[in-house]
Order: structure tokens, then sequence, then C-alpha cells
């Protein structure tokens, strides 16, 4: 055992020639140093995960053609599932590669993914259905506009937006961005599942809550670098190459391989982050006899 207060970096380093650095464990973190394991480490894991990568890219080219056959609700459906079940195969080389060799966990990265996939669907739901019936409330407070059942869609996008500039305009603006602000939370409390699942081979979600207790705005700091920026540029990339791709079969598989390899910096540096954050969070191993 070693002394109390540390944890080992355990695990190979991405480019699979030796062992991470041990490192004390505290938990002051800083965001430096996981913004440059993200970057580092992310990037030196794929050459090792490039089959999985290839495999997420045809999976979402496949898919992306299945949403565009007319008369066939099968295979979109079926594609998402294929496409889903690669990304938990990519995740899982990924963290295999940046915390060692691990056995099995794919089935519970699987369990782990629904899980928090379904949690905020329900938060999701919940905040969206609020922020789709609060303008009506304030538009009808305002007194500007009557708009009734039958209102017509024009009117109403009218009616919100000449209500955006007003005090109404700015609760409603308040309240998106509680609610944003209200996921986003959840989604930084909850970074470490991934890497803790695969890790320790059982499925870990809510557990992980309590171990990123006051990092949340040093985690979300990092993560505007490692998440927030790549999945932007992802996003910007994406919408090129939208409007490049011709409206074919050819076209829509390589809109759809070509979004998820544009996505690729977003993926890398997520889970690089995400396991270097768990390096020095997860909670020590209770020794034996205790």
């Amino acid at each position: 055992m070693g002394q109390p207060g540390r944890a080992r970096q355990d695990g190979v380093c991405p480019s699979g020639k030796g062992e991470l650095p041990v490192t004390a464990m505290t938990p002051h973190l800083s965001v430096r140093n996981l913004v440059k394991e993200g970057w580092q480490h992310g990037f030196a894991a794929l050459v090792p995960n490039l089959r999985w990568l290839a495999l997420l890219a045809a999976a979402g080219g496949a898919y992306s053609a299945a949403l565009h056959m007319e008369g066939n609700l099968a295979a979109p459906f079926a594609m998402v599932l294929v496409t889903f079940l690669a990304g938990i195969q990519l995740s899982r080389g990924l963290y295999r590669s940046l915390i060692g060799p691990r056995p099995g966990g794919f089935l519970q990265l699987t369990h782990a993914n629904l899980a928090v996939y379904l949690a905020f669907l329900f938060m999701g739901v919940f905040v969206g259905f609020f922020l789709l019936i609060l303008p009506g409330i304030l538009i009808e407070a305002q007194g500007k506009y009557e708009l009734g059942a039958d209102a017509a869609p024009e009117l109403v996008q009218k009616a919100f937006l000449d209500m955006l500039p007003t005090a109404y305009g700015a609760v409603y603006i308040l309240v998106a961005a509680a609610g944003f602000a209200a996921l986003s939370y959840f989604a930084i409390r909850l970074m470490l599942y991934g890497a803790a699942t695969v890790d320790q081979g059982k499925t870990k979600v809510f557990e992980t809550f309590d171990w990123t207790r006051g990092q949340v705005k040093t985690l979300t700091l990092a993560a505007l670098a490692t998440h927030v920026v790549p999945f932007a540029a992802g996003l910007a990339a994406n919408a090129a190459l939208r409007a490049a791709v011709p409206d074919t079969t050819l076209g829509h598989v390589i809109e759809g391989a070509g979004g998820v390899l544009l996505f690729a910096p977003f993926l890398l540096t997520g889970h690089a982050m995400a396991a270097a954050a768990y390096r020095r969070l997860k909670p020590a191993p209770v020794p034996a006899g205790d």
C-alpha cells in the first residue's frame, strides 16, 4: 500500500510504451494539467483505436443513408442500435488505452450509458416542456398579442421575437439559462462514470457523483477546452460538410461518416480529460481487512 492520500495513475500510456506516472491524489485539480492531458493523451489514444473509430464512422454513414430511405422505418432503427454499440466499443477502447487494459467492460459501459442517457432524457424533457409552454405564458402576461389555440405559427413566432427584447424576454432567457446550467452541472458531476465503469468492471454511474464534489469549477473550465471547443468546431465543420455533399445516397453516407470523423477530436479529448480527472479523484482502495 502507498502512503495515504496518494493514488497511482495506473495504466499504460496511450502509445503503449510505458506506464503513466504516479501523482499525488489531492482534491485540488489543475485546469492546465487536465487540458494538457486531455489533448495529448487523447490524440495518443487515436492510433490504437482507429479500427473502432472507423467502425463508428461506417455505422454513422449507414445510419445517415438509412434516414433517407423512404418507407423504410426498420433500417434507421437498426442503424441507431448499431451506431450506439459502435460508439460504446470506441469509448471502451479509448478508456482502456487511457487507464490501462481491463477485461470486459462492454456490457457494463452499455448499461452505464443507457442509465445516463435516460436520466438526461428525463431531465431534458422536463426542461424542454417547461421552456415550450413558458413563452405562451409570458406573451399573455405581456398583453401585446392575443394568441388563441388556432393562432398562426407566423404570428406566434413574431410575438415571441417581439417579446425577447423586453423584461418578459429577459425572464425567459434567464430560465433557459438556468435549465442549461442545471443540465451542464449534472453532466460535469457525472463526468467520471465511463472511466470508473471500465476501470472497475462494474456499472458506476451515480456513485461517481460524489467524487466530483467541490471540483465543478475546475472541471467546467477544463471541459471548455476539451469538450465545448472541439464540439463546437465539429458542429461548424458538419454544417459545412452538409452543405457541400450532394443529395444522393453516396452523399448521405459521406455526410454521416464524415460527421463522425469531424467529431473525433471531441471524442478523444473528452475521454482523455475524464480519464485524467478520474485518476486523480477516484477513491483510494480500502485496505484488505478493514
